[in-house]
């Protein structure tokens, strides 16, 4: 089983990437792939910056990611996949199918989100056009 988590460093992706961990271990030769989306910016100078900083903070929560994973499941194949566009969740959807991935994995909201709203813009996104199944996980707040 190939098992797709959308990471941003978030709270919420850090537990959709303990949900798929929970998940493929359960699974024989599951593989978890860690994605992380750089938006790409116009080739204005403030975009290349914007655009550098963007891309080390993917690199970053992929990092984090790939050592929670690891530490919760070490037997567990991990890859992980940095990629640019213009949009995350069409970058999710685009390697969803590329990898032929079984399920998409990703948190309810990222480091965007501050509304009320159940679902974030890009995890909405992504359950509307993914080609496999998509599990939303939800950060459990405490009362």
């Amino acid at each position: 089983m190939k098992v797709l988590v959308p990471v941003d460093g978030s709270e919420y992706s850090m537990k959709a990437v303990e949900a798929a961990c929970d998940l493929a271990k359960t699974q024989p030769f599951s593989t978890l792939i860690l994605l992380s989306v750089s938006i790409q910016m116009p080739e204005l100078e403030e975009g290349r910056y914007i655009a550098e900083m963007m891309k080390a903070q993917a690199g970053t929560a992929l990092a984090k990611a790939k050592e929670a994973a690891a530490s919760k499941e070490p037997r567990l194949k991990i890859d992980t996949i940095l990629a640019t566009g213009s949009s995350p969740a069409e970058e999710i959807v685009r390697v969803a199918k590329d990898e032929k991935i079984d399920l998409i994995v990703i948190g309810s909201r990222g480091l965007a989100s501050k509304t009320i709203t159940f679902l974030g813009s890009t995890a909405a996104k992504v359950v509307t056009y993914s080609p496999c199944s998509v599990l939303v996980v939800k950060k459990l707040i405490s009362v």
